[in-house]
């Protein structure tokens, strides 16, 4: 009687593997996208706080300079590498270079532009980056000169304009989430 009697094996069926195969599989998917979602929003804030902490160093370097009459070297901050006025650069700044061309820094890491006297970010995850058209991954900011026109004077002899400060802001508009 055994014999005849189907032996029925214990497990999983062909259909319940392909139902749990998917279900890991989805939550793969979304893990990695949040993940990849949460990395670049790392990498942003990692940005803006270096932006930050040169911005705090240029205010440093413009009082160094107001504490000792020295505002006519205010024109040499706007030349400047902002790198230069921090004690320890980050790891990911590669130097200065000319116009560098792609492909030659990688993503990721910050270099200053020599010929348009710009500190450069190339981003690694830029997803939700939107730049201008044709800089595709590139974050550019200056130093720019803060200047006030001359007080109007019944003599033209007077033609400079007063400097009133430095700002590292944007060289080109972007918007990052």
């Amino acid at each position: 009687m055994t014999r005849n009697r189907k032996i029925r094996h214990q497990g999983f069926t062909l259909l319940e593997l392909v139902v749990v195969v998917t279900v890991v599989a989805i939550l793969a998917a979304v893990l990695i996208s949040r993940a990849i979602f949460y990395q670049e929003q790392a990498e942003k804030v990692a940005a803006d706080q270096l932006i930050g902490t040169l911005r705090s160093a240029l205010h440093l370097q413009i009082a160094d300079r107001l504490v000792k009459g020295k505002t006519d070297e205010f024109k040499q901050l706007a030349e400047q590498n902002p790198m230069n006025w921090l004690a320890e650069k980050p790891k990911n700044y590669v130097g200065e270079y000319y116009t560098p061309k792609p492909g030659v820094i990688a993503a990721g890491n910050w270099y200053f532009d020599l010929q348009n006297k710009n500190l450069v970010y190339l981003a690694n995850n830029h997803e939700h980056l939107h730049t201008a058209s044709g800089e595709g991954n590139r974050l550019r900011f200056r130093t720019k000169l803060i200047t006030s026109l001359p007080a109007a004077s019944g003599t033209s002899s007077s033609n400079e304009v007063a400097v009133e400060g430095v700002v590292l802001e944007p060289a080109i508009s972007y918007s990052w989430f």
